[in-house]
């Protein structure tokens, strides 16, 4: 009788356990659906600014948006992977949640490295395929006042999480691009370079 009650526990405890594991997963997938979809909003709005005066060359249009009080500083593309998203002014930790970050650098398509961050999230949102980049593929950065510059892949590596050389540019004169996410389960840090095609 006494094996039966124990039995009756454990098997009370999982399911307990499987519910309230259930529920946090389901919890994470609606904020991340929320999250998604709040971005490609505020894209469709840029690209709709962007559309409304095309013939207009003498006014400047600058990017006037912002994701939950980060101003967005532009948008990166990356076509072999189907990833879009705008680029927010700042990297923390909870910046980092909404969407890609400059983490170092000047302007976006400024000549230098420009350093972007982003999650390496599981559900392959934010920067969790470009582990698939390969040397020779394009991204596509719009800087505030929606010039588009097309970057190619020439390196990709894994670095440890205090190595910071991947932050300055091989060359000053040129622009250089660098994608940052976390992999091998955060222990690492991998790095993809593009510099700007010419």
């Amino acid at each position: 009788m006494k094996k039966i009650t124990v039995y009756k526990t454990i098997l009370v405890m999982l399911v307990i356990t499987a519910l309230v594991l259930a529920t946090f997963i389901i919890k994470k997938y609606i904020e991340g659906n929320k999250i998604e979809n709040n971005i490609q909003s505020v894209l469709q709005e840029i690209k709709k600014e962007k559309q409304s005066n095309p013939n207009q060359i003498d006014v400047i249009k600058e990017i006037d948006e912002e994701i939950e009080g980060y101003k967005v500083v532009g948008i990166i593309n990356i076509p072999k992977i189907n990833i879009e998203y705008p680029i927010l002014e700042k990297t923390n930790k909870e910046s980092l949640k909404l969407s890609i970050t400059k983490f170092w650098g000047e302007k976006i398509n400024q000549k230098g490295n420009v350093v972007l961050a982003g999650h390496n999230n599981l559900n392959n949102k934010m920067f969790g395929k470009i582990d698939r980049l390969e040397n020779g593929d394009i991204i596509e950065l719009t800087d505030s006042q929606m010039v588009t510059v097309k970057y190619q892949v020439f390196d990709k590596y894994v670095i440890d999480p205090n190595d910071i050389d991947c932050i300055f540019p091989i060359d000053e004169n040129t622009r250089e691009i660098t994608l940052i996410t976390c992999t091998n389960r955060d222990k690492n840090r991998l790095v993809v370079k593009a510099r700007e095609i010419i």
